[in-house]
């Protein structure tokens, strides 16, 4: 039985993201001795022709589509990438009659919606090395699609990976590694997966789970050394928070040290687990940056989102990364439950004296059920209680919908360092591609300080 892995993610901004999950299935897939290939369309001018030309040349029995994301969560400019999706299976359908299996990130989302919405056959609803390669072998022993349960998604959430050393290391041979380093500016790689926070917002926990699961220092170093190999030298940790628990951090630190790996690195990081010692690790080890889902710096409104640290963390975590040399992003979130324009200037001016090299301020939560802040919205009347999450679901709080995208656009002007992905301002997809092709590498916030630099960057760029 012959296995499609089809990548339909073609999104580019911030940057495009290599398909991990993808390749740690080609993995499980090839671990079990099925015959796979790979059609990412990323990077591809003719989608209809490259699906079709695979289709024709390989004959699957079965194609899996990893969906990363349903939409930008980016408000006012909200981008859905389901139309593409559902664009796809029409012509996979056109070409083959093989069972179509929909996964990822995105469908953990809103499994049974996107199962109708596509048209597939099948969903895997979390972690899929272990449930798509039983799926495979079933339908290779040959049970039929009618002998599966209605609605035929098979639900991992309640099934998790308890030990990750058990899975085998992402294939990533079938993919364009240079390609997402020269467009992308870095691969990527996950430490963990599972998230024990309580953010309102928050949907890792729908997707990996609520327990902490850790990979061995030594196994996520054997998989630093493989991308070395393809020439990924710059890297992206994607761990939710990486800096938790701060002693697996360490280690992995210590172990990227031991190795001399010629790496750089960067991660999202938890404000409230900074310690000069893990900062001086981590600088050691290659990092360049971390960025902070700080949400706010308000703290009634960290409060409110369900954050695990103070403003005063806040400001320790920045001192420290501002004295040992360390890169730092603030990430926010303006516009949650109980959010004034008065917090908002709070949070700017409180951000404004930490500062970061750079700023990336969403305006607006978009909201997926299953969220505390879905079930926030529903009861104040925010949000339908069957509102159809397909659509652009957006939390913002009524105190401030009429002020803060002109206080946006006035307070950028004179914040260059401050990037606004909703309203495209200070980075946008053209921006994006230029700054790749002048050969820059890694999170591109890391080159905005005061704006001075990107300014630079723009004029030699024909801005």
């Amino acid at each position: 039985m012959k296995v499609l892995l089809v990548s339909p993610n073609i999104e580019s901004l911030p940057d495009p993201v290599f398909p991990l999950g993808l390749a740690y299935i080609t993995a499980a897939l090839k671990q079990n001795g099925t015959q796979c290939q790979i059609l990412d369309l990323c990077f591809v001018e003719d989608y209809e022709a490259s699906i079709a030309y695979t289709i024709k040349s390989f004959q699957p029995d079965i194609i899996g589509l990893s969906l990363r994301n349903i939409d930008n969560v980016s408000y006012p400019n909200y981008v859905t990438y389901l139309p593409f999706y559902h664009q796809v299976v029409q012509e996979i359908r056109k070409q083959s009659e093989a069972i179509i299996v929909a996964g990822g990130s995105a469908f953990a989302l809103l499994p049974e919606l996107l199962l109708e919405y596509l048209g597939a056959d099948f969903g895997i609803a979390g972690e899929g090395e272990s449930s798509f390669v039983r799926l495979v072998n079933d339908l290779k022993g040959g049970k039929n699609i009618q002998d599966f349960p209605e609605p035929k998604i098979i639900n991992n959430h309640s099934g998790i990976i308890e030990d990750l050393d058990t899975l085998p290391l992402p294939d990533r041979s079938e993919f364009d590694n240079e390609a997402y380093l020269k467009f992308g500016g870095m691969g990527n790689i996950q430490t963990k997966r599972g998230c024990p926070f309580k953010c309102i917002y928050c949907t890792y926990p729908i997707i990996e789970g609520k327990k902490v699961r850790l990979r061995s220092p030594k196994l996520v170093c054997d998989e630093i050394e493989d991308m070395l190999k393809y020439g990924t030298d710059n890297i992206f940790f994607v761990d939710n928070t990486f800096n938790y628990p701060t002693s697996h951090a360490e280690a992995i630190c210590r172990e990227i040290i031991n190795r001399k790996f010629p790496v750089k690195w960067s991660c999202y990081a938890n404000p409230g687990f900074i310690t000069p010692n893990l900062i001086e690790l981590m600088l050691d080890a290659g990092c360049t940056g971390v960025e902070f889902g700080s949400d706010a710096a308000h703290q009634t409104m960290l409060v409110n989102l369900g954050k695990n640290f103070t403003v005063d963390d806040l400001r320790s975590a920045s001192d420290i990364c501002r004295q040992k040399g360390m890169s730092f992003c603030h990430s926010l979130l303006l516009g949650g439950p109980g959010e004034t324009m008065e917090s908002v200037h709070q949070t700017v001016n409180a951000i404004l004296e930490m500062s970061p090299t750079a700023a990336i301020c969403m305006i607006g939560i978009r909201v997926f059920p299953g969220t505390r802040l879905s079930s926030i919205a529903v009861e104040e009347g925010t949000i339908p209680h069957d509102a159809d999450f397909l659509q652009p679901v957006f939390y913002l709080s009524p105190a401030i919908e009429n002020e803060i995208l002109p206080f946006i656009e006035q307070f950028s002007k004179e914040n260059r360092n401050w990037i606004f992905p909703g309203m495209n301002i200070n980075m946008n997809a053209n921006l994006q591609r230029k700054l790749r092709r002048f050969g820059i590498k890694g999170p591109l916030w890391e080159y905005m300080k005061t704006g001075k630099r990107l300014r630079s960057m723009r004029e030699n760029l024909g801005k």
